[in-house]
């Protein structure tokens, strides 16, 4: 069984750029990860671009894409990217926002 995540930035006009991300999305793992290796905007900007992230490795955080490219979703407000997260069955949400990290949990 996967644990299932959002990866998502905050741009400066507001909205979301957001990816789904299959396996080990929970905080030990996945949330450690981005701490340590994406520090900027544009870090997270460019790790979402390219879309849907089978995993991350374990050591660099480097994404495993999905074989067949599945593009990353720009949603208006933090409602409809928890929406989108929720219909990814993701359990934990990462966002990017003002320089930091920010976890949730959904249930």
């Amino acid at each position: 069984m996967s644990t299932r995540a959002t990866i998502a930035v905050r741009r400066p006009s507001g909205d979301y750029l957001a990816v789904y991300l299959h396996f080990d999305g929970y905080p030990e793992h996945a949330g450690k990860l981005l701490e340590a290796n994406y520090l900027t905007a544009e870090e997270v900007e460019t790790l979402v671009q390219r879309g849907d992230i089978r995993c991350l490795d374990s050591e660099l955080g480097e994404p495993e894409y999905y074989d067949t490219e599945v593009p990353s979703t720009t949603l208006p407000t933090l409602e409809a990217m928890l929406d989108y997260s929720r219909n990814c069955g993701a359990a934990y949400v990462y966002i990017f926002d003002d320089g930091q990290w920010a976890t949730r949990k959904l249930s």
